[in-house]
C-alpha cells in the first residue's frame, strides 16, 4: 500500500508540479519598457482608395453616407 498513492498525493505532486513549471516561466519574463506610441505607424500605411460606382461593372452600390449635423435646431 505505500507504493499506491491516494488521490490527495498524487493531487499535490501535480500541483507542485504545476507551480514549480509556473515558477520557472515567470524566472524568464522580461518587462517592456518600450513607451514609443501604439497603433498602426501612419508614415507606412498606405490609404485605401473606395472605387466609384462606374468602376465597378454591374454593381449598384449605396449611396455614400451624408454627414449630419448634430443639431439642427
Amino acid at each position: 500500500m505505500s507504493e499506491e498513492k491516494g488521490i490527495r498525493e498524487l493531487e499535490r505532486e501535480l500541483a507542485d508540479a504545476r507551480a514549480k513549471v509556473h515558477n520557472e516561466l515567470q524566472k524568464n519574463v522580461t518587462k517592456n519598457r518600450d513607451l514609443d506610441a501604439v497603433g498602426i505607424d501612419p508614415s507606412r500605411t498606405v490609404p485605401k482608395e473606395v472605387p466609384g460606382s462606374s468602376d465597378i461593372p454591374d454593381a449598384i452600390l449605396l449611396p455614400k453616407k451624408q454627414r449630419k449635423s448634430e443639431n439642427k435646431w
